[in-house]
């Protein structure tokens, strides 16, 4: 009975401290509006970030008398005290989500002046974890649906889930809610996988920002990363299994059908028509001239199937390269070999050799051979991509045959284009340039610019160079590819800027010149304007009473002066 009364007594001291703090704030907010931004109140922080069960502390303090100050707070509240200008709320294991403190002043007129501390209560996550809702492998091309389950966290508002693939981030969710104590949270993703994708890590992530006063770097929860298995159907390797296969008679070939896939796939052939029975389970398939024609290699799996057709075409006739394999080089020479199955004993084989470029036109070449004729070619670099065939007449089985095209790479050594890169470039005091250089070759030519000596270390790789008055003075531009390289020098000349100068030179002249004509000018005035006149010997004009010119029949044109004005 006792233990109850206490456990009574003590919940209603708890109220009854709650419901006093509301009365608090009920009345500042009643009475005294806008008066936080008016206290004399200073706080130190100006709101704090706590975990859960943290300790926390700030300031309150003011330059002015007052009757007494203090903080109200459901946790470690300061009674008023009138002789400290500096008090501090302090809890040391702070456990209450909402509580709002504030410090309060009363001076002047005003009973209680209050200044509210903003506190953040935040607590991470207990778990974040990560789940799919489907089992076993995905299919490409499905759409799935992540989920991610965050638990126990506060404040939500602060909260953000991220989502990631490997360290790719997919998307970020936030929240609105103002709910201040912890909550669960679920947030989901649909993604839909490709074949890319198989292996791929998926995760979720809860982080809380809680502003500059928050924890640095933000307090972040990760899920388990969550391996998905991608299921897609076969693809064919075409590059070696080519829609057209040609079987020279006596010479059996071995096709190859590569397939990609997960589940891994199964092979099978079928020779003759696509639904024969006749077929063979391996990547692997020998074929004489006496295969069918028509062949069909089918991948499949558990998710799909592929077949790709083959078409065998049986030659009497081949083209190739004598010794030799991959690109040419320009400048030396090459044997080609046409070779031709079944040629009749009794007559010779007319062989033309043909070329196809986009420079030349078609060459040909006759030779009367029994069984192989042979072709000199020396390419240049005009002739990459060009196309070698060859034709022959009077076989056993065809009147004309042709060889497949034989496609040639031709590969030569840089070429610097000396035009966009001049052997003498002038600098200007002040003004930079930009060198260029360009090199055409096969295969293409990387560029490296050498500063000062040409074997010296210090060099770059890029067309482009700035070059200053402080450049040294010779500079070596080396384009280089497998085949060989070429350098190119180039010097530079410092030259003086004078058009300052010239300029100068010219504005000095055009103002001695104005001082010149204005000199001129002034002295033509007084000449023309305040001149004096000769009267001696004048004679007056008997027609207009005007005065001679000395004499003269000529009469001036002047104004006659009268006494007052000769005084003047």
């Amino acid at each position: 009975m006792q233990k109850g009364s206490f456990s009574l007594t003590t919940s209603f001291r708890v109220f009854y401290m709650r419901l006093t703090l509301v009365g608090f704030s009920f009345l500042h907010f009643s009475l005294v509006t806008g008066a936080q931004t008016e206290c004399p109140l200073q706080l130190n922080p100006q709101r704090v970030v706590v975990r859960y069960g943290g300790s926390v502390a700030a300031k309150c303090n003011t330059s002015v008398p007052h009757k007494g100050m203090g903080w109200e707070a459901s946790e470690g509240a300061v009674p008023m005290t009138k002789n400290q200008s500096l008090i501090t709320w302090r809890v040391p294991e702070l456990t209450e989500w909402d509580i709002k403190p504030f410090c309060y002043i009363n001076y002047k007129d005003v009973d209680q002046c209050p200044v509210e501390l903003p506190v953040t209560v935040y607590k991470t996550p207990d778990s974040v974890f990560i789940s799919v809702n489907h089992n076993g492998p995905m299919k490409e091309g499905e759409l799935y649906e992540l989920q991610c389950d965050v638990h126990n966290v506060a404040p939500v508002q602060n909260l953000t889930v991220n989502w990631y693939k490997g360290q790719t981030l997919l998307d970020q969710t936030t929240f609105t809610d103002t709910s201040e104590t912890p909550v669960n949270e679920t947030v989901r993703l649909l993604i839909r996988p490709d074949r890319a994708d198989d292996g791929a890590q998926y995760r979720c992530e809860a982080e809380l920002d809680l502003g500059a006063e928050g924890p640095q770097p933000h307090p972040t929860i990760s899920s388990n990363p969550l391996s998905i298995t991608v299921y897609f159907k076969p693809i064919i390797n075409e590059t070696k299994l080519p829609s057209v296969v040609h079987v020279f008679r006596g010479y059996p070939e071995v096709l190859v059908c590569e397939a990609e896939g997960n589940p891994k796939p199964t092979i099978s052939w079928s020779l003759g028509a696509y639904d024969t029975v006749h077929s063979t389970h391996s990547e692997k398939l020998n074929i004489t001239e006496s295969t069918p024609e028509d062949l069909y290699c089918t991948a499949s799996n558990s998710v799909g199937r592929k077949t790709r057709h083959v078409k065998v075409s049986i030659q009497d006739i081949s083209i190739s390269f004598v010794n030799h394999s991959g690109p040419v080089i320009v400048g030396k020479q090459y044997e080609l070999q046409c070779f031709i199955q079944n040629v009749d004993p009794s007559k010779s084989v007319v062989v033309r050799w043909y070329k196809l470029s986009q420079t030349n036109s078609t060459d040909t070449t006759k030779t009367p051979v029994s069984s192989t004729s042979k072709l000199h070619i020396s390419p240049d670099k005009t002739d990459d991509g060009a196309q070698y065939w060859c034709e022959a007449e009077g076989t056993q089985h065809y009147p004309t045959m042709s060889s497949e095209h034989l496609s040639i790479t031709v590969h030569y050594k840089p070429i610097i284009n000396e035009i966009k890169l001049p052997s003498t470039v002038p600098v200007f005091r002040g003004y930079p340039e930009v060198l260029v250089c360009e090199a055409e070759g096969n295969p293409k030519p990387t560029i490296s610019w050498s500063l000062g000596a040409y074997d010296t270390v210090h060099s770059t790789h890029s067309e482009k160079l700035n070059i200053t008055e402080s450049t040294p003075e010779d500079l070596y531009c080396t384009a280089s590819n497998s085949v060989g390289r070429k350098t190119r020098h180039v010097k530079v000349v410092l030259k003086e800027d004078y058009l300052p100068l010239i300029a100068g030179l010219i504005a000095v002249i055009v103002a001695f010149i104005s001082v010149i004509f204005i000199f001129i000018f002034s002295i033509y005035y007084k000449t023309a304007k305040m001149g004096h006149y000769s009267l001696k010997d004048a004679k007056p004009s008997a027609q207009n009473g005007n005065i001679a010119q000395n004499g003269k029949q000529n009469p001036i044109p002047m104004k006659k002066l009268s006494q007052s004005n000769i005084l003047a």
